[in-house]
């Protein structure tokens, strides 16, 4: 990977990348993220100046599978509380010496503001801690629990552990990769099984090539996982000539997801706005013609008469999904 030593460990996004994976030692391990069904649940946010639009039914969308209209199966809508429930994981990197701008280091002894918000959480919603480092070291501080209380002293604690490093390479590549296949596992195994959401809190001082980038991406695309991250304004930006910076940000983006710049001030209100726009989704469910394994571009649009009846409300959803063999009989 190109760079390495310049940028920080979200970098590490790429070791989700099978190319990149087979240069690692044989011991190296190598995500493989599955569906849990052959139904393609597609999480869908309709924004109307910048608010959730609670309104629209079933029949006010049409799905496109590449370009090829589908039929919907199954619509559940948050505002009738009939969508899943949510599975939490907040993600951080260990804060480093030098490099909490561009890591997680920030958001150290500042977690207490997050609690307004979390009072935002549905009955049957968990939250959960991982974290990972760029010596190698990763794990799952805490597992899906409705006792939010936990969450900031397990934040605090994981931040609280300072890591000096001079290199931030590929060890911190493979830590990400167990981390997010640890959280994915660890939500399928989740009877009844929830919406599992990534929060990134993270500055996202990060770039690789764009082709790169995306074979990550189709990894994520294989589950029903959708990412989200909070990144402090002090944090610095990142832009490479012929490379996608910001690497995180892409991912919650393609994943029908959103990166937001927060200042210590509003941490609560990011996370507030996260969280209803979670629970404010539509979740459409289809049956894809072929589980073959390949990236399908997909489009959620409003049928003409709802675009009229909903003037100015825009959608927002992941851009394609993979569809596999299911990982467990349905």
């Amino acid at each position: 990977m190109s760079n390495t030593a310049l940028f920080s460990a979200a970098v590490v996004v790429l070791q989700l990348i099978p190319s990149l994976a087979q240069q690692s030692p044989p011991t190296a391990p190598e995500a493989t993220f599955h569906t849990s069904s052959s139904l393609v649940l597609v999480p869908v946010v309709a924004l109307k100046n910048g608010l959730p639009d609670k309104t629209l039914k079933r029949e006010d969308f049409q799905i496109f599978d590449n370009d090829r209209p589908v039929s919907i199966t199954t619509f559940d809508s948050g505002a009738q509380f009939s969508t899943r429930p949510l599975a939490l994981w907040f993600i951080v990197q260990c804060n480093m010496p030098d490099w909490q701008k561009q890591g997680s280091g920030l958001f150290q002894g500042q977690i207490e503001r997050f609690t307004p918000a979390l009072s935002s959480l549905d009955q049957q919603d968990t939250v959960a801690v991982a974290h990972w480092c760029d010596e190698g070291q990763s794990n799952l501080d805490l597992l899906p629990t409705k006792n939010s209380k936990q969450l900031s002293s397990t934040l605090e604690q994981v931040l609280a552990q300072r890591v000096a490093l001079n290199d931030h390479g590929r060890p911190g590549e493979l830590a990400l990769q167990k981390t997010l296949q640890l959280i994915i596992d660890a939500t399928h195994a989740l009877v009844p099984e929830p919406a599992p959401v990534l929060i990134f809190l993270y500055g996202d001082y990060s770039a690789m090539p764009k082709s790169e980038a995306d074979h990550f991406i189709d990894a994520l695309l294989e589950t029903s996982a959708v990412a989200y991250g909070l990144k402090d304004r002090r944090s610095p930006r990142l832009w490479i000539p012929g490379e996608q910076a910001e690497v995180a940000k892409y991912i919650a983006v393609e994943t029908g997801g959103e990166y937001l710049r927060v200042t210590p001030d509003n941490y609560a209100q990011g996370l507030k706005q996260i969280l209803e726009q979670l629970h404010s989704r539509y979740e459409l469910g289809f049956k894809p013609d072929s589980l073959d394994g390949k990236r399908h571009k997909l489009t959620v649009e409003l049928t003409q008469a709802a675009k009229k009846q909903h003037k100015g409300v825009r959608l927002r959803y992941r851009v394609a999904y993979v569809p596999l063999q299911p990982s467990r009989p349905e």
